[in-house]
């Protein structure tokens, strides 16, 4: 009897961390790579001459997922 409520909770809690991972991201789309998850931008660098800044890849407000929730 203990040994099958111990597995049973043990499966319950993979559960708890396994399900939300597999679902879609919920929450609002992220207004700064407008839902595609990927940036590519470039500003002016008044450091240097003719310089500019550039972000490329993965959006680092909603990690590339897209949505501002998990």
């Amino acid at each position: 009897m203990d040994t099958s409520f111990i597995a049973i909770i043990f499966v319950i809690a993979i559960a708890v961390m396994i399900i939300p991972r597999l679902m879609p991201p919920r929450g609002p789309l992220c207004n700064r790579c407008g839902g595609n998850g990927d940036i590519d931008e470039r500003w002016p660098d008044p450091s240097e001459e003719g310089g500019w800044h550039i972000a490329a890849g993965v959006c680092p407000k909603c990690n590339g997922k897209g949505r501002l929730r998990s």
